[in-house]
């Protein structure tokens, strides 16, 4: 009996050698149990091993006896066997000249090997042995017990014998032993052994072994010359005692549990010869069995859809009574265009809360298409998905996904992934995917107790952020600083300041012609007009004193405050730096904390302001001082100037206001040519003073002076445009700091992708090199901000299209190089400048803040790029991003819950799928459950699918939908493939010993 299951192929326990009672040579089976039969048959029964090999020496007499004991005494027996026919090897092997024994075993299918035919093969099989005549005696003649131990077979005498009696059918397998006298044992130091070593190893199908030998039998290179085909390994009990039948447990040392991924046949046996490595696994348990067990809520055990009860089949009969199971690995869904695999896939989708719900095709929800959630359908239909432990999730399929429930799957429809695949620069949603995919490789001893990407990004960038954060605020200063000079060095600027030193010089030249004309002194005075003159010009002269004196005064006043103010900046610098040292020292405390640390004994941090205070205090009374007015008084008589305190400015303007009084006195009391002469003198004064204000002083010219302008036009010729340079070269060395934080940044990301490296390079050959990058991108937000500064709707660079005129300017930046990166910056600065900046900038923004936009390098983001043979997602063709984004789903992403994928292989070759995407299929099943809707079923077959489901949605029926689902290596299953691939047999028949075509 063969149980099969619509499952497709299932992970069960084989045995393909123990000997039944009664075998021809080392019969131990004796037991006072009761009969030995029944004592065998019913061990086998109460075992786990589901499929048994059951052998003898040059017979298969005794096999076709259990099999019909065990349907009489088990009706309903689901146990499954084959015939094994163990031969001796006239030729040995191994340095101790042993003959190995050979194992045939024979499809278990009446009509395809009746027992008719295994007998005749062994009649035509002929042993070294002779009759009396000389005749050679043939397996089915031996019958003594001593011919059983001496007869041989050579291996050419069986392939002869397999030919003869099965012509080019092959219903069987050769099993050849890996150690004892088997392959693995044999004489390495003889030419002749490891000859015919060889040719046994060619002949057979697969050798009996424990896991130890597996390895060996996979390599592809174990010939000594030509390359070898890898074979399967079976551990058996090779029991021939009921004692033996204890290694049925799997528990018995060197007698390891072997597991088949097939159906219970033939045909599934013989899947073994081309997936050895993942249809055989000789251990405990298969761990995708226990990944079952232990993540029984990651598995969907089967999907059920029905019509509710009120429904009539009014608009299409579509589902009723669909139970659709589920295999634990990968399910591939194929049919026609229109045959509802997508239908299954988006039903999947809605049940498991996929995020994806905008992209469905089937249960499709926008203005635009409807399709089946238009009225009067998917409201009479409800589905049930039940997981792997028994839980049931239930939804009418009117219903939309659940956004407050967690996402159960990870479903890629064909419209999701198409809009990746188009859209994928510009989607940041795949961006955070491939961040969370590369944490997801990180070692948990390297989280560092986060548990995302972007809170690990946060702890080890911290640094640097607060590193960009001071550097911008230092780039922000120094832009206000070079935009003051940039525009003083405009040509306007210029041009005012010597139509301002034209002026200046026409008022001193007017100044100059203004003099007054010259009043000579008297010749002849009486003494006391004498004694008055000198008293006026003595005094005069001391008021002279007094301006400069005052000048002095005023420039120690505005020395005093300017320091004043400096000491207020600096008072409140140190009061927020120890705010910030305060907040920081929190911050450190509670690391120190955690790490058993005391802060106290590692800071000791004081702020001591007494000096400050001090300082303070000084300039205040020397303010003070220069400010004291004493109230001078000066009565009639009391000589001007005498014993006054000269340190004051009002003391000294009220000594000057007391000369300019005493000298108006006395000079009405001068005679009218002594008033004359004075006046004379006076206006000449009053006119050099007016000349000196508006010459300037030679060392610290006034502003509005003619020095003043003078110093301005030649610091503009001479100086200005070293320090535009300088400040220039401090602005990029301040980038260059930015670019360098931002460096570290890419180190992190850098540094955290090793895993995901390692992982890939398991992957790449000559034809398909994926590679992951961190690198430096220009931020997608980028044109945006940029067009929030610069106007397009005014004459300049980026008038009109200014999108487009920005990406030429950006296409050719390398954004992982800092030169390249500044020298965007200035070009498109120069650029904005060489067409009247201020006209271009918007109302509502300066050029400062343009600046610190542009050379703060906020527009460079840190990313991750996909790479396939070294070219990044953009330049690649849509069939190469599908395929890379299919690589990065299946083989990168590790997470375990099922992946549904709905026909992603549109705009792939059939190279690519076989050669890459077949692969990567092959990986993720072993993490995940893999759903799989194709319409092209090579990618189901190049990857080995467990399980096919045919579907079909009749329209004709009234739109009935119906399945089939089973193994690839059932003849149905066969045939509903190749209904699918239509005109592409000729491809699938090349395959035909795989697929049992």
């Amino acid at each position: 009996m063969t149980v099969v299951s619509k499952r497709g192929s299932l992970w069960r326990r084989w045995d393909l050698h123990l000997h039944t009672p009664d075998t021809k040579l080392s019969n131990d089976y004796k037991t006072t149990a009761g009969d030995n039969w029944e004592v065998y048959l019913d061990t086998l029964e109460a075992s786990r091993v589901q499929v048994f090999g059951l052998t003898d020496y040059f017979s298969c007499d005794n096999y076709f006896v259990a099999v019909e004991k065990y349907r009489d005494r088990f009706p309903d027996g689901e146990k499954v066997f084959f015939p094994n026919i163990e031969l001796r090897l006239s030729d040995a092997i191994g340095k101790e000249g042993n003959s190995p024994d050979i194992h045939i075993v024979f499809d278990n299918n009446s009509e395809v090997c009746p027992q008719e035919k295994i007998k005749a093969f062994l009649q035509n099989l002929k042993t070294h042995l002779t009759d009396t005549n000389g005749v050679e005696i043939s397996c089915a003649d031996l019958v003594y017990k001593g011919n059983y131990d001496q007869a041989t077979v050579s291996l050419k005498s069986i392939n002869d014998a397999l030919r003869k009696t099965f012509g080019d059918a092959k219903p069987y397998l050769l099993i050849f032993p890996a150690k004892n006298d088997g392959m693995k044992s044999q004489d390495t130091g003889s030419p002749r052994k490891i000859s015919i070593a060889e040719e046994i190893d060619k002949s057979v199908h697969g050798f009996f072994g424990g896991s130890d030998s597996t390895k060996y039998f996979l390599d592809t290179e174990r010939y000594k010359e030509g390359e070898a085909k890898k074979k399967p390994v079976f551990d058996a009990s090779d029991a021939h005692s009921f004692d033996d039948l204890e290694r049925l447990s799997g528990d018995v040392t060197g007698y390891e549990p072997t597991w088949i991924k097939a159906n219970p046949s033939f045909e599934g046996l013989k899947q073994t010869l081309f997936e050895p490595e993942t249809r055989v696994y000789i251990g405990e348990e298969p761990p995708v069995l226990q990944r079952r067990n232990s993540e029984a809520t990651k598995f969907i055990d089967h999907l059920n859809i029905q019509k509710v009860s009120t429904y009539g089949n009014e608009n299409g009969i579509w589902f009723k009574k669909v139970d659709v199971p589920l295999n634990p690995e990968l399910t591939a869904i194929i049919g026609n265009k229109g045959s509802g695999k997508s239908a299954l896939a988006d039903i999947i989708g809605l049940l498991g809360e996929s995020r994806t719900e905008e992209s469905f095709s089937f249960l499709a929800n926008s203005r635009s298409n409807v399709k089946f959630r238009q009225k009067g359908f998917a409201e009479n239909f409800e589905a049930t998905l039940t997981w792997g432990d028994s839980t049931k999730v239930s939804k009418n399929l009117s219903k939309g996904v659940r956004l407050t429930e967690p996402e159960k799957v990870k479903y890629l429809p064909q419209n999701y992934f198409e809009t990746l695949t188009n859209e994928i620069q510009e989607v940041r949603q795949f961006q955070t995917e491939i961040e969370n995919v590369v944490f997801s490789h990180v070692e948990e001893t390297d989280r560092l107790n986060r548990s995302s990407f972007k809170e690990l990004e946060e702890l080890k960038t911290q640094e640097s952020r607060e590193k960009i954060s001071n550097l911008k605020q230092s780039l922000n200063e120094l832009n206000h600083k070079l935009d003051e000079l940039k525009s003083r060095s405009q040509p306007e600027f210029k041009e005012k300041l010597q139509s301002e030193l034209e002026k200046l010089n026409a008022e001193f030249k007017a100044l100059e012609a203004s003099a007054p004309t010259e009043v000579h002194k008297p010749s002849e005075e009486s003494p006391e007009q004498r004694d008055i003159s000198k008293k006026i010009e003595k005094l005069s002269a001391l008021l002279v004193d007094l301006e400069e004196r005052r000048k002095e005064l005023t420039g120690q006043l505005a020395n005093a405050k300017e320091r004043s103010e400096k000491l207020k900046r600096l008072t409140r610098k140190l009061a927020d730096l120890k705010d910030y040292v305060k907040s920081e020292e929190e911050s450190v405390t509670v690391l120190c904390k955690e790490l058993g640390l005391n802060i106290d004994e590692i800071i000791t941090l004081t702020f001591d302001a007494s000096s400050l205070i001090q300082l303070n205090t000084q300039i205040e009374g020397e303010i003070a001082t220069l400010l004291v007015d004493s109230m001078l008084q000066f009565p009639e008589g009391q000589e001007v100037g005498e014993a006054i305190d000269y340190s004051s400015i009002p003391n000294v303007d009220a000594v000057k206001e007391g000369l300019k009084q005493k000298i108006s006195s006395l000079r009405e009391q001068l005679s009218a040519p002594g008033k004359r002469h004075q006046s004379y003198l006076h206006k000449l004064a009053e006119l050099q003073k007016q000349k000196a204000t508006l010459l300037g002083d030679k060392e610290h010219p006034a502003p509005k002076t003619i020095r003043h302008t003078k110093n301005q036009i030649a610091y503009i010729e001479q100086n200005i445009e070293s320090e535009i340079a300088a400040l220039e070269e401090n602005r990029k060395a301040i980038s260059k700091g930015i670019f360098e934080a931002k460096e570290l940044v890419l180190s992190f990301y850098t540094e955290l992708k090793k895993s995901v490296e390692d992982k890939l390079s398991t992957f790449k050959d000559d034809n398909f090199n994926v590679s992951i990058e961190a690198s430096f991108v220009l931020a997608n937000s980028f044109s945006g901000r940029f067009f929030e500064f610069i106007s397009k709707s005014v004459r300049g660079p980026f008038q009109g299209d200014g999108e487009k005129a920005l990406r030429d300017f950006a296409s050719e930046v390398n954004w992982g190089d800092f030169e390249s990166v500044y020298s965007f910056c200035e070009k498109v600065l120069q650029e904005v400048e060489d067409y009247d900046f201020a006209r271009q900038i918007k109302q509502n923004k300066t050029r400062v803040e343009f600046c610190d936009f542009l050379f703060s390098l906020d527009h460079i983001e840190t990313m991750y790029e996909l790479r396939l043979g070294g070219k990044n997602l953009p330049q690649l063709s849509p069939g190469e991003k599908g395929l890379l984004l299919l690589v990065f789903y299946l083989y990168l992403d590790l997470e375990n819950t099922p992946l549904i994928i709905d026909q992603a292989e549109d705009n792939l070759d059939n190279d690519s799928i076989f050669s890459v995407l077949a692969k990567c299929i092959r990986g993720a099943k072993k993490n995940r459950q893999v759903i799989l809707v194709t319409h092209n079923p090579n990618l189901a077959i190049g990857a080995d699918a467990e399980q096919i489901i045919y579907v079909k949605l009749e329209k004709h029926k009234n739109y009935k939908f119906s399945f089939e689902c089973g193994a690839i290596e059932e003849t149905r299953t066969n045939a509903n493939v190749v209904k699918v691939l239509e005109g592409t047999k000729p491809a699938f028949v090349q395959r035909r010993l795989k697929y049992q075509i």
